[in-house]
């Protein structure tokens, strides 16, 4: 337990979540978003309840003893006016910060940036048990941003349209990395040329050195054959087990998303063709995990998840994909997914650590006039409208 003072003298303790304060964390959250977060985490007690006894969630909260409360009367008990949550996965040594949320009457205190920092030294000074550590950030404000800036995170791409709380938002990127990470790296990578300026932009971050880029065709329109159908499953225990049973293969051979457990499968009619997805029907967001097929044409199995998905009501769908097969960034892009951030040493791979890309596909109309990003974010989103531009626009007029 770290005890604090706040400008105002009110006493303020940050300490690992405990079980007893479950109700207390869902109020902080309703109290700052309504009945708008989108996190099955939050929303679920026994999810809650699990992630707090877990040792793979650091979940820390800030408590002030003797708050008042809106009624009038004085909270003997403690009231929750912080939360923060950090997920870890000890196999690949990557964790995942989100969930940041403060008491609108905290947040010129500071708490934010305390407790990701307190996490932070344990888990790398502290623990040694991650060698990299990302999160996203909202972009309703550059709050968000700045705070991570500011504890040392680099800025590795943008997410228009990724999650939806009052209204879809763009979210953005960050990351840090301890020296021995960067050092594993497996290098160089091997990239389309189309992707060449995203690379820049975070190896100015970074400091990534080189990068193989591969002479590629000029872009053509879509493969002609239809989407195949594909029936969804949405069993979240049966998909979860088959796809630990199963795993990945052919063109998903290389998958890998962390944080994210499967809850929907896509088959085929024939049963070859599996697309192992993690589905959010609250906000209509879903992350491809992998999958297995027969087929080479990658681009036609993902323009026909992405047909299966879009029927089902889904707006945003993310896809990674390793930085050292540039055929399948080929094929990714050829099914109009967009180049969003790269993210060095994200995997762990025997002794190294491998760079992925993530791709998006938004099927919302982009409208960037309530978001706000600093300088460097703002390079990355004109990244992505030009590659918009060029996938979306150009290619029409060439076709025409």
């Amino acid at each position: 337990m770290i005890p604090r003072k706040t400008e105002d003298g009110r006493s303020v303790f940050l300490r690992r979540a405990r079980a007893e304060d479950l109700r207390r964390i869902q109020m902080l959250y309703a109290e700052v978003y309504g009945a708008n977060y989108p996190m099955p985490l939050i929303s679920d007690r026994p999810r809650m309840r699990r992630a707090i006894e877990s040792d793979r969630y650091y979940w820390l909260v800030a408590e002030s003893r003797g708050a008042s409360l809106p009624t009038g009367t004085v909270d003997r008990r403690g009231r929750i006016v912080a939360s923060l949550v950090y997920q870890l996965d000890p196999a690949q040594r990557i964790a995942k910060a989100f969930g940041a949320v403060v008491s609108k009457e905290y947040r010129k205190q500071n708490l934010a940036n305390e407790m990701m920092d307190a996490v932070m030294k344990e888990l790398t000074r502290g623990r040694g048990a991650v060698d990299t550590v990302y999160a996203t950030t909202r972009t309703v404000t550059t709050a968000p941003q700045r705070l991570t800036e500011n504890l040392g995170f680099a800025k590795l791409g943008i997410f228009p349209n990724a999650h939806k709380v009052f209204e879809h938002e763009t979210h953005c990127l960050a990351a840090t990395f301890q020296p021995s990470a960067l050092k594993r790296r497996k290098s160089p990578p091997v990239l389309i040329s189309e992707l060449a300026p995203l690379y820049r932009l975070v190896s100015k971050e970074v400091g990534l050195g080189r990068a193989l880029f591969q002479e590629a065709p000029v872009w053509t329109s879509p493969t002609e054959q239809p989407p195949f159908p594909l029936e969804a499953i949405l069993a979240p225990h049966f998909v979860g087990r088959r796809f630990d049973r199963r795993g990945s293969s052919g063109v998903f051979g290389t998958s890998f998303v962390p944080f994210h457990e499967p809850n929907l499968l896509l088959i085929s009619h024939d049963q070859k063709t599996e697309v192992f997805v993690h589905y959010g029907a609250m906000d209509h967001y879903s992350v491809i995990l992998g999958g297995r097929t027969p087929l080479k044409d990658y681009s036609w199995v993902l323009n026909s998840a992405v047909k299966a998905l879009n029927d089902m009501g889904v707006s945003y769908i993310e896809l990674l994909v390793d930085a050292y097969s540039p055929h399948l960034q080929r094929q990714a892009l050829e099914a109009r997914f967009l180049p969003s951030a790269y993210y060095p040493a994200f995997r762990r791979v025997g002794s190294k650590r491998w760079d992925y890309l993530i791709f998006s596909r938004s099927f919302e109309m982009l409208d960037f006039r309530n978001v706000r990003v600093i300088s460097a974010y703002r390079q990355f989103l004109k990244e992505y409208l030009r590659i918009w531009q060029a996938l979306y626009i150009d290619m029409a007029f060439k076709s025409a």
